[in-house]
């Protein structure tokens, strides 16, 4: 089995072109003697298409304020996998095209960019996409960071209106600081995972991935039990091909259930699962102590709630409602038990101004550990551009009354993947059924897996 870690840029270029469907670059340029420099570059490979990649830029300069001086400009471009090649050439040579312009490179050594080993990404801010997922990274360096090429050429953040450059390199590029060495750092997020793992009783244990459909084949999972410490020997492993497990596929991706029964199981064993790829090696691992699952005690709020039909019937009411009242609060109930502040609206969800109405929204709740305000709408069926643009006009005009973060949510009782891009344009998240099973299993883990559970909510 290779391994994605070990190949060169140039190696795994067959599969880049393979697994990827577009490829952002975000670029950070200067104009110095009539000649445009190249400060620092990302390029993002995604999965997402070039029509939708566009639009998030073009989202993010609405939100952010587009950053274009006579000599100073942050541009961003979305192009197709197959130009991914033209671009590594330019790079050989020293330049990058951004947009309309021909950008010289600061990198000390461009023309062994293909030949740079791949690695765990460094300097990459961990949100959105990247923040599920494990991202690789190729980086040519210069031999100063970008902060100190843009105080020596004059830039300051105040100029800009941000606090410091960090504010830029996070908000604007995608990456954690300006602090390092970086000229063109290449992001390749591989878009697999395990989701979960959850103990069944008895010696069954139930195991959850999910991976992007081009990665499907020649994937495997290992099952291993092991003992006590750092140290101690396997007791026991069982490799599953992936397609022998149920899947199921969905925009894209592949959502995997295991269920292994081992021939035993102690209250010290460790369970890991271990996620691979024939080309790429190691896609995802995840380990639990049996320990977390039998030792855990539930809470007397839990436990209380579990005593009545609303505890009961949670599950059902999200999963299949009768109808959109039993959807609105048993969503109102989970948040309350996954730590988020919520409050069901009900008959009086409208918000007005001035005796007219400005939107509505059936749950309003807040996160406190994010500091987010959530706006909820839901529905039984599949979100339609009506509601996904009602409930965002109501999340904007709140927004702007309270200045304050507000995120828009619906959820859907229905499987709704081609709604989530669409609605995802305009920054609305859909929780649609495949969401909810996952927060309910997670729900009922208990407060160990509540901070996982509410990213499921808030994150992205």
């Amino acid at each position: 089995m290779s391994s994605f870690s070990r190949m060169s840029l140039r190696e795994a270029m067959p599969i880049i072109r393979r697994l990827y469907e577009s490829f952002g670059l975000k670029s950070m340029i200067l104009l110095k003697d009539n000649e445009w420099i190249n400060v620092v570059t990302v390029i993002d490979l995604t999965r997402r298409k070039v029509e939708n990649l566009n639009n998030e830029y073009r989202f993010l300069e609405e939100r952010l304020g587009k950053i274009d001086y006579n000599n100073f400009k942050i541009i961003f471009q979305a192009r197709p996998i197959s130009e991914i090649h033209d671009v590594i050439t330019e790079l050989e040579n020293g330049y990058l095209r951004v947009g309309d312009l021909h950008t010289k490179l600061l990198a000390i050594k461009p023309q062994e960019i293909g030949d740079q080993k791949i690695s765990r990404s460094g300097w990459l801010l961990r949100v959105g996409e990247y923040s599920e997922y494990h991202c690789y990274g190729v980086t040519l360096t210069m031999s100063d960071t970008p902060d100190h090429v843009l105080s020596n050429f004059g830039v300051s953040s105040s100029m800009l209106g941000v606090q410091d450059f960090d504010d830029l390199a996070r908000s604007w590029l995608g990456l954690d600081s300006f602090r390092a060495t970086i000229n063109i750092h290449f992001i390749i997020p591989i878009y697999a995972t395990v989701t979960g793992i959850q103990y069944q009783g008895g010696n069954e244990i139930k195991a959850t991935l999910r991976v992007d459909q081009r990665l499907f084949n020649y994937c495997a999972i290992w099952l291993t039990r092991k003992g006590q410490g750092d140290y101690a020997p396997i007791l026991e492993r069982t490799k599953y091909d992936i397609a022998s497990c149920e899947n199921v596929t969905q925009d894209g991706f592949v959502y995997t259930l295991l269920r292994h029964g081992f021939s035993a199981l102690g209250p010290n064993d460790r369970i890991s699962v271990d996620f691979l790829h024939n080309e790429l090696g190691l896609l995802d691992q995840q380990e639990m102590r049996m320990a977390d699952f039998t030792m855990r005690t539930p809470e007397p709020f839990s436990q209380t709630f579990a005593l009545f039909d609303a505890g009961k019937n949670l599950e059902k009411h999200l999963l299949d409602p009768k109808d959109q009242e039993d959807l609105v609060a048993s969503f109102s109930w989970l948040l309350e038990m996954i730590d988020i502040r919520s409050l069901k609206l009900g008959r009086d969800e409208r918000v007005r101004e001035n005796k007219t109405e400005k939107g509505s929204a059936d749950i309003i709740a807040y996160d406190s550990e994010s500091n987010k305000v959530l706006v909820i709408d839901c529905t039984i069926g599949v979100p339609s551009e009506s509601k996904i643009d009602k409930i965002r006009n109501t999340s904007n005009y709140i927004a702007r009354r309270i200045t304050f973060p507000v995120k828009t949510i619906i959820v859907s009782a229905a499987k709704s993947p081609a709604q989530k891009n669409q609605a995802q344009k305009y920054y609305v998240k859909i929780l649609d059924n495949t969401d909810l099973e996952e927060l309910i299993n997670l729900y009922k883990k208990g407060k160990l897996y509540r901070p996982k559970a509410k990213m499921i909510v808030i994150g992205n």
